[in-house]
């Protein structure tokens, strides 16, 4: 993460996606389940990671719970190899304690078949919420299910259709999450932080890099936008140079 400390007569900001037009179209994903186990809760949570540069290869999660009047999911079904089936032995995860945490020691990217390690599925609350972290390619660490801002991480789905979408991308072309946490003051001093990954699809969707994967000297920059008292549009250019 990136910020910048900013002391402007700020209305806005505004911070646009690198690379949009590369961005893949999400509407367009294929979200059928060739098998599904039969499930102990009356409500199983969906949701959807998906890799390569096309965010083509898909690997469906759904939480489960190992009784059907549990108050907490304990049980995961992750499919390892994106071939569709979620009925096979080692594909069903449990959890031990609370709050609920599912592992894999590694995970082979359907993409590329580079490995990434430590691969975890973290649960919180009641909701809950759930953030997937690993490290790509035994390197850099990420995690998806990020708000915009601070806020409510990423919910699971009651139905596959509307399940949110994790891109797990790490070898770019990359863009930005703001996370701020509300509005700049005006004339006061705020920090202006950024995310560096890739947004997915629906709320709390943004992976980000959790190491410091640019090399150092290089960062980011955003377009500060506000308008001064003579009502006119300003625009400054704030260089995001210290990494937190």
């Amino acid at each position: 993460m990136w910020k910048y400390r900013v002391s402007f007569a700020a209305l806005l900001v505004s911070s646009a996606l690198a690379y949009a037009d590369e961005r893949p179209d999400f509407s367009k994903l294929d979200r059928r389940i060739l098998k599904e186990p039969v499930y102990t809760s009356p409500k199983p949570l969906y949701g959807l990671l998906v890799f390569g540069p096309n965010a083509d290869k898909r690997i469906w999660m759904v939480l489960d719970k190992t009784k059907p009047d549990s108050s907490s999911y304990d049980v995961l079904y992750f499919d390892r190899n994106a071939d569709g089936d979620l009925t096979a032995s080692d594909k069903r995860l449990v959890a031990n304690g609370a709050p609920a945490v599912f592992t894999l020691p590694e995970l082979m990217d359907p993409a590329t078949g580079a490995r990434h390690t430590n691969l975890e599925v973290r649960l919180s609350g009641d909701q809950p919420t759930a953030m997937v972290s690993l490290k790509w390619r035994g390197k850099m660490k990420m995690g998806g299910g990020y708000p915009p801002d601070p806020g409510v991480y990423m919910c699971l789905s009651a139905k596959p259709e509307t399940a949110p979408v994790v891109w797990f991308q790490g070898d770019g072309p990359f863009s930005f999450q703001r996370w701020c946490g509300g509005k700049l003051t005006i004339g006061g001093a705020d920090d202006l932080k950024v995310f560096l990954g890739q947004l997915g699809s629906g709320p709390s969707s943004f992976c980000a890099f959790q190491d410091h994967v640019l090399p150092t000297g290089e960062g980011a920059q955003a377009t500060l936008i506000f308008t001064d008292q003579e009502g006119k549009e300003r625009r400054q250019v704030c260089p995001l140079k210290e990494r937190c």
